[in-house]
């Protein structure tokens, strides 16, 4: 709605190596938060940043909402571009400095402001908006995406049967002109009316607004499928059954060996990352499920990773042994996907570029896909290189964990502001959401919270089934909390269960991401995988 201040947002300071990072998301509550119908709208469009508060941390849900307001909320929800609107056309009201013109500009370029202008062609852009008129800019907005024939059909007489079935008491106050358009957005569950009527003269308040614009985004949105990619690593045998869910799978049993200047190789043989036996069952199911294979390769800053981005020889024979690997028909791998992890100094991303065109150049026509973290603090990596290079850049959105906060790995506000912040660079087409399957818990005896704890997933499900947890799923994280006691000490769990996946899912959506990736495959439940193959696009 419109931003009355430079927050509502939530600057939240993490301390790196005495450095400090600040990001500019909403992890608060509205003071004034009500939980009713609308507070899973309100808070995932704040995290969108769709919709703000004002300075002192409210919300104000009961408030009027002008027209200029909606507009803004509409026209972002869309994802439309208004990046060059303010110099294009306006109603006569409107000067090109205003706030809100450049929505307005696009508004009405798009022929929505059509029915809201005066006789004299004016918008009133500070007008409190009514519900009719809400209504016939949703159902316009519905409208202008069906095919042409639907829209004639629709406009010419299905409208009529949708006003004789809904048989509102008060339907003759609704303004005649915008009828189809105020009985489209009803036919489409996005508003509707009561026992009294659907009262078009009536002012929309703040709440009901996110209410409206949540719908219309989650009917687009509930429709649509995802393309998983799959990580299959560590301890990943128990999903070996649940390849068919995935379009993609990516095997984490590599890793980079580099201890002398100069030379270097692939290890698949040591750690955790390595070649399991047996390993020929696994490749059979993903080729069963007609699943592209690549070949996970695995380093962190603690291996000297920055050293080898600019150790030439080294990296030459790197490739040279990564890519004997990969044409080894024992594994029919299909391509390599690039883990390079802790890159904190800028000074690593032209090195680390340059080390990626090289392994391009070799690769032929198998897929190159790349692992990237946030780049709040991890400036190593620069996307926009990284996404002209790359078929796949997988988006590390997780590991915010934050111990005197007691911040999950994942909260909603700050996987947004990742997947926003890397879509000023990387095309959508490009991009997959990753998605982490962990529990970030804190302990605290006698008064003192010790350092984050990553319990199991199996005894975090045990846990969750007993007596004495309360569980709930706190917003605007969007990650569901456990709180419970034992004889000396008391608990706080977050964890990225079926629910909290599923919101994260929405958001991959909501971009028109290239799909979801799932770090590791063992650590997904049951439940989780019911929900991957509901939402799976194969």
């Amino acid at each position: 709605m419109i931003r009355k201040a430079s927050l509502l947002v939530f600057i939240f300071v993490l301390l790196f190596a005495n450095q400090t990072f600040a990001y500019d998301v909403q992890l608060q509550p509205f003071k004034d938060e009500k939980n009713d119908y609308s507070k899973e709208s309100i808070y995932t469009l704040s995290a969108l940043g769709i919709i703000s508060g004002y300075e002192d941390r409210t919300y104000r849900p009961e408030a009027d909402l002008s027209r200029e307001a909606f507009i803004k909320l509409l026209v972002t929800a869309a994802q439309l571009d208004t990046s060059a609107a303010a110099a294009s056309r306006l109603p006569g009201d409107v000067a090109k400095n205003r706030w809100s013109a450049p929505f307005i500009s696009v508004a009405y370029e798009r022929g929505w402001l059509d029915r809201l202008l005066d006789s004299k062609g004016l918008f009133q852009p500070t007008k409190t908006i009514t519900r009719q008129e809400v209504a016939m800019l949703v159902g316009q907005s519905l409208l202008e995406s069906e095919k042409e024939e639907t829209r004639k059909q629709w406009l010419s007489t299905e409208w009529k049967k949708e006003r004789d079935a809904r048989a509102f008491k008060d339907h003759s106050a609704i303004t005649v002109s915008i009828q189809p358009y105020v009985y489209y957005a009803a036919h489409r569950g996005i508003m509707e009316g009561d026992s009294s009527g659907f009262k078009p003269a009536e002012p929309l308040i703040r709440k009901q607004a996110a209410a409206v614009i949540y719908r219309l985004l989650d009917k687009r949105i509930s429709e649509q499928k995802v393309d998983f990619t799959g990580y299959y690593a560590v301890q990943s045998y128990p999903a070996i059954n649940q390849m068919d869910k995935l379009a993609n799978v990516i095997f984490g049993w590599s890793h980079l060996e580099y201890s002398t200047a100069g030379t270097a190789k692939l290890n698949t043989s040591a750690t955790v990352n390595r070649i399991p036996n047996g390993y020929e069952e696994v490749i059979a199911a993903a080729d069963a499920a007609g699943l592209s294979k690549e070949l996970m390769v695995f380093a962190d800053g603690s291996s000297k990773l920055a050293d080898f981005l600019k150790d030439l020889p080294a990296q030459a024979a790197f490739i040279e042994s990564l890519v004997a690997t990969v044409n080894d028909p024992a594994y029919s791998f299909t391509g390599v996907s690039i883990d390079f992890e802790g890159l904190k100094d800028a000074a690593s991303a032209a090195d680390y570029v340059r080390f990626l065109q090289a392994l391009k150049a070799q690769l032929g026509s198998r897929t190159l896909s790349v692992a990237v973290p946030p780049i709040h603090y991890y400036k190593g990596y620069d996307l926009k290189e990284i996404g002209k290079l790359a078929d796949t850049v997988i988006l590390m959105a997780y590991d915010f964990t934050h111990d005197a906060s007691k911040l999950p790995s994942a909260p909603l506000p700050l996987v947004n502001d990742t997947v926003a912040t890397a879509l000023k660079v990387i095309p959508r087409e490009k991009l997959v959401l990753g998605i982490s399957k962990q529990a970030n818990q804190w302990v605290t005896t006698n008064g003192v919270t010790g350092s984050v704890l990553s319990p199991a997933i199996t005894d975090v499900e045990k846990r969750l089934a007993m007596s004495g947890v309360k569980i709930s799923w706190p917003m605007p994280y969007f990650v569901t909390k456990a709180t419970f006691a034992d004889t000396s000490s008391s608990h706080e769990l977050f964890y990225e269960d079926t629910q909290s996946i599923a919101k994260k899912l929405w958001l991959a959506k909501y971009y028109g991401l290239k799909g979801v990736s799932l770090w590791h495959m063992g650590n997904y439940t049951q439940s989780d995988w019911k929900l991957v193959g509901e939402q799976a696009a194969t």
